[in-house]
């Protein structure tokens, strides 16, 4: 008799590649935090969670269902004038403006990053700078 395994069981243990990546935070994730499109942004990731052990498919899933509350609402929390005044000066008024705007903040890559921050400590924060 042949046992078949199940095909989220299969999908699960994919390696980790930066489209998957991309795949996996666009069903789990708000659109509107998909505002960076570079795919080498997301390759990046790849060898940044490999370090921690995250390079299949399911557990970078499970990495990201387990702090996607915390993430979303640290997403949505508004910022302090001088945080606003700060990130004028770094990331440009229009941009920063936009993003209040549009009640986000971090990209999809910079969700992966809090989140393994999150689950690993500083390690991870300073691997990603």
């Amino acid at each position: 008799m042949v046992f078949h395994a199940p095909a989220r069981k299969i999908k699960g243990q994919q390696a980790l590649s930066g489209k998957k990546i991309h795949d996996v935070m666009r069903k789990l994730y708000p659109k509107r935090n998909d505002y960076i499109s570079a795919p080498e942004l997301f390759e990046e990731l790849v060898p940044e969670l490999k370090r921690f052990d995250i390079d299949t498919v399911g557990k970078f899933k499970r990495l990201m269902k387990t702090h996607r509350r915390a993430l979303l609402e640290d997403d949505k929390s508004r910022l302090s004038e001088m945080e606003i005044r700060y990130y004028c000066e770094w990331f440009g008024k229009k941009e920063t403006l936009e993003s209040l705007r549009k009640q986000r903040w971090f990209s999809y890559v910079g969700l992966v990053r809090n989140a393994a921050e999150s689950e690993f400590g500083e390690q991870a924060g300073i691997f990603a700078s």
